[in-house]
Parts: C-alpha cells; sequence; structure tokens
C-alpha cells in the first residue's frame, strides 16, 4: 500500500515537472511573424546567451540593455527561416551540427559534449539550434538566390585594380561598424533607442568588436579576410569622419537609413605596407646643425659614416614599414623619392629622414584576383543588406501587449 502511495506521488511529482517545464519553454507570446511566434522562454534564453558571451552578468538591468536588439534580432531570423522555406531552402542535420562547430569552434565530433556543456551551464540547446539553423538556412538562400545575379566585368576589375595602384594621396582605414536601421521610414525614434543601447554596452568595458558581432544587423561575408578599405570604396558621411578620428575612436551619428556606430582602428596611405623603403637617417644631439643641411648635401649612393659637426648618417634599405617604428612610418609614407623630412625630435636626438627608394614587394602587391574578390564581397554584402531591409520592413511583424 505505501509502496503505491510513494509511486503515485512520484508519477504526480514527475508529471507536474513536465507540465511546469512545457509552461515554462512556452510562457507566452511576445511576437508572431507569419505563423512564427517568439515567446518569452526564446527571448529569455537568447538573452541568456547574449550575455554569457558579452561576459556580463545575468542581472536585471544587464538583460534589460540587451532586450530590444535580442528581440528584433530573433524577428530577423524567423523572417530569414520563413524566406529560405519558401524558396525550398533546407538542411541535413548534419550540415548544422557542422555550421554550429565552425561558428563555436567546437569539434563536430563531440557535438555531444557541447550540448552536456551547455545543459550544465544552463542553456537551451533548441533555442541555439534554432539560431543556427536561421543563419545556415539565410546563407545557403543568399548563395542562391545573389550569388548567381553578380556579374563583375574585366573593366570594373581593371578599373579599381588602376585606382588601388595608383598609392598616392589617398587613405584606407581598418575600422568596425554597426548600423541601427529604422523599423520604418522616418521612424528614428527605435533606431535611436538600440544605438543609445549599444553605447551603455560599450560603457561596461566590452569590446566594439564583440558587440558588433552580436549585435549587428548587417550581413558581412565571412571570406572577407582584411578590414582594411580604400576611401573610395567609402560613403561619404562615413570617410568624413573617418578622416577626423583618431585610432582607437568611437563615434556615432545619423545616418540616411539610421544611426551609425564606427570605431577606427587604424588608417595609412593606400598601398603603403605593399612597398619597401630604402632611405637615409640623419641624427645629430643639435637641432640647427641638421636644419643647415640640404637635400642635396646627402646623396644615396653613400654609406652610414659620421659627417661634420657629429652628424651621423645611417642607410637602411628595403625595410617594409610594418617592420619600423611609428615615427619612421608616418613621415616615410608620405614622401617622394628624393625628398627629405623636416627635423623630427625622436626622444632625445633629433633626426632627418631622406627617401631614397620605394619599390613594390610583390610578394605582398595586390593582384586582379584578390580585386575581383572585394568586388564581389561588396556587391554580395550590399545586396543581401538590401533583401533583408526590405524583407523586414514588407513582414506583417503583430507584438502582443504592447
Amino acid at each position: 500500500m505505501i509502496s503505491n502511495i510513494i509511486l503515485f506521488l512520484l508519477l504526480k511529482i514527475i508529471f507536474f515537472e513536465n507540465i511546469l517545464f512545457a509552461q515554462e519553454k512556452f510562457e507566452g507570446m511576445i511576437v508572431s511573424i507569419d505563423r512564427e511566434i517568439i515567446t518569452t522562454y526564446d527571448l529569455s534564453q537568447r538573452i541568456k546567451l547574449a550575455l554569457k558571451s558579452l561576459n556580463l552578468e545575468d542581472s536585471i538591468s544587464n538583460r534589460d540593455s540587451v532586450r530590444e536588439r535580442m528581440l528584433e534580432l530573433l524577428i530577423l531570423e524567423k523572417i530569414k527561416t520563413i524566406e529560405a522555406k519558401k524558396n525550398d531552402i533546407s538542411h541535413t542535420e548534419e550540415e548544422l551540427i557542422n555550421f554550429t562547430s565552425n561558428i563555436y569552434n567546437f569539434s563536430k565530433d563531440d557535438f555531444n559534449g557541447f550540448k552536456s556543456f551547455l545543459e550544465e551551464e544552463g542553456f537551451d540547446i533548441d533555442i541555439l539550434l534554432d539560431q543556427m539553423s536561421s543563419e545556415l538556412l539565410w546563407k545557403k538562400f543568399l548563395q542562391k538566390t545573389i550569388a548567381s545575379k553578380i556579374n563583375i566585368s574585366e573593366q570594373e576589375i581593371q578599373d579599381s585594380f588602376d585606382e588601388r595602384t595608383k598609392n598616392k594621396g589617398k587613405y584606407e582605414f581598418d575600422f568596425n561598424e554597426i548600423l541601427f536601421l529604422n523599423d520604418l521610414p522616418g521612424n528614428w525614434k527605435r533606431s535611436k533607442k538600440k544605438m543609445e543601447e549599444f553605447l551603455k554596452l560599450l560603457d561596461k568595458g566590452i569590446t566594439f568588436e564583440n558587440l558588433s558581432k552580436k549585435f549587428n544587423e548587417v550581413y558581412t561575408m565571412e571570406s572577407q579576410s582584411s578590414r582594411w578599405v580604400l576611401e573610395d570604396n567609402i560613403e561619404n558621411t562615413t570617410k568624413e569622419s573617418l578622416q577626423k578620428m583618431k585610432p582607437g575612436e568611437i563615434l556615432s551619428f545619423q545616418d540616411t537609413d539610421g544611426y551609425k556606430v564606427i570605431k577606427l582602428n587604424k588608417k595609412r596611405f593606400y598601398g603603403s605596407s605593399n612597398f619597401r623603403y630604402s632611405f637615409l637617417k640623419l641624427s645629430a644631439f643639435d637641432e640647427v646643425t641638421l636644419k643647415k643641411i640640404q637635400k642635396d648635401d646627402v646623396n644615396c649612393g653613400m654609406v652610414s659614416e659620421t659627417l661634420e659637426n657629429n652628424v651621423e648618417l645611417t642607410k637602411f634599405e628595403k625595410i617594409l614599414l610594418d617592420e619600423m617604428s611609428r615615427i619612421f612610418r608616418i613621415n616615410l609614407e608620405i614622401l617622394d623619392e628624393g625628398e627629405m623630412t623636416n627635423v623630427l625630435k625622436n626622444e632625445a636626438e633629433f633626426m632627418r629622414l631622406k627617401l631614397c627608394k620605394k619599390e613594390v614587394d610583390k610578394k605582398r602587391a595586390i593582384s586582379k584576383i584578390d580585386i575581383e574578390k572585394k568586388i564581389y564581397t561588396q556587391k554580395f554584402n550590399q545586396m543581401a543588406n538590401t533583401l533583408i531591409s526590405n524583407l523586414r520592413k514588407n513582414t506583417n511583424v503583430k507584438f502582443f501587449n504592447k
């Protein structure tokens, strides 16, 4: 009798636990997109994943700071999934595991170990796999619908190659950017709120790169290996901002379709990294003596030696800019062959530099194949971003309790 009662109680506990778990996994609807829905449980799990990846404490204030962005990304994911399935795009379980292993950097043969780790950390593997499935379907959809539409002419490659090989007077920038698009044309309020939430997270000490990867709704091809962008390939508002910024600086501003935040990492004259520089360095502890030396007083046939008035001449040959200190880089890359800098102060000494020769390092020079790949990437990204933006605007998204 007692054993039957115990068994009944155990079954009752298990039954109610299953009900509670099912309720917890559903809770309530927040958004519907066509026949797809987003629940409070979906959003809660995604917020938890985001906080973990950003190394933020799972607190109410931190949850509030990412809630809007996570909800918007969930909406975009549902839209991507719906559009892909409309076009008969699918994936196998093996493809999903391979894709997830690449994103989260674990061995595809240890998927069970990855699942166990997530469960121990309190994450729902199904929510994460839904996210991965959406991105995989979207990637396959873009390859099917966009790749075949991209045409690159020989003239286009040649023009870009000629522009890039001029190597004078133009900058290229290494920068990160994130764009917060308006949900509807002219609706600046929500996009501004998204931007302000992003900036608050930056203030918590999270790196711009990490945040932008988690929050950016703009599509970027994974194959883009370098972030260096020639100024001619940057839209005017962003370019003008980058030109005024210092490395490491972050700037936010209103763009044509929303708000943009950019971070300048580095900038350089285009092509400078592909050259080897041969030059003379004149150094002395007397600034006045160096000022008197004319560029024709020393020639590139000279070897390292001591000149009059204890001026030391040192000859350097075929040095890459990357191998030089900053004071050498920023002064040599703007010189023409045969020109000499004004007097420069370098710690305790004064010096002047005369550029003898600047020659292309063929191993580092950009090729037409590289140019074609860059053009393809730019066009692909632009078409992908236009597509998801239009889908977002034209999809019926219904919010509950709002």
